[in-house]
């Protein structure tokens, strides 16, 4: 499984050899996860947590009561890259049955020591994800309730085709109308409307853990769907070709 972890940062990379080496030694520790169950709580620090099956939603809950469902991760995220030098702010719970690969929190520091390249993935890990909270963010704030619902939807499908785990216009997505309102910041009542309407529109339907796209374009043109947006921040070729001839 260690394999996955180095295919994984190598997104953000490339990856040079002694750090390969290194992430291939590494001990990794399996977890599972119940649907709901909590996988890494706030104040948690990075242990290079790697999600190998699954869904699962980065969330923060405020002391009044309530969450708010900020994030998405599918197979092959490093989920806990928030807590590298300070402890996660935000909690991760599962959405459905999940499983995952962690190291201990010295080889961490001993591997980020040793391979400043191993260091420079993990951040762009880390703007990557930035990136895709904007993308939420602007959602809540100027989308309409349908334009939000589809701009997920269309990311939930996008992220597990790029995988091999959707395909044909299905994907897993195992969320309930009350996961879907406190992503979107909608009630539940409003949610039910929304899918409602995008079922009857013919662009998207949610039922039984199972996401069915019907009209791809019209549900992206809807969203105002990036996938650039997405995508992980990469070395440019130049700034690569300079590091490894310093």
């Amino acid at each position: 499984m260690n394999r996955l972890l180095i295919a994984s940062l190598d997104l953000f990379g490339p990856l040079r050899e002694g750090a390969r080496d290194d992430l291939m030694a590494c001990s990794q520790e399996i977890e599972r996860f119940e649907p709901g169950q909590l996988m890494v709580p706030a104040g948690a620090r990075s242990r290079l947590r790697l999600l190998a099956r699954g869904l699962a939603v980065k969330q923060l809950a405020p002391p009044d009561g309530g969450r708010q469902i900020f994030g998405l991760a599918t197979p092959g995220d490093l989920i806990d890259v928030g807590g590298l030098y300070v402890g996660l702010d935000h909690e991760v719970r599962a959405l459905g049955v999940c499983e995952t690969r962690m190291t201990t929190a010295h080889e961490l520091r001993t591997m980020l020591r040793a391979h400043p390249n191993l260091l420079a993935a993990l951040c762009r890990v880390a703007l990557t994800e930035a990136q895709r909270q904007r993308n939420w963010m602007v959602g809540l704030g100027r989308r309409t309730a349908p334009g939000r619902a589809a701009n997920l939807f269309c990311e939930v499908y996008w992220r597990q085709a790029a995988l091999r785990l959707a395909g044909d216009g299905e994907c897993a997505f195992p969320a309930v109308q009350a996961d879907i309102a406190d992503a979107l910041g909608l009630s539940v009542v409003h949610v039910h409307r929304v899918l409602r309407a995008l079922r009857d529109d013919g662009l998207a339907t949610l039922s039984k853990g199972v996401l069915k796209i019907g009209d791809w374009e019209g549900l992206a043109r809807l969203g105002g769907f990036d996938p650039e947006r997405l995508r992980p921040q990469r070395e440019t070729p130049d700034i690569a070709l300079r590091a490894s001839s310093g």
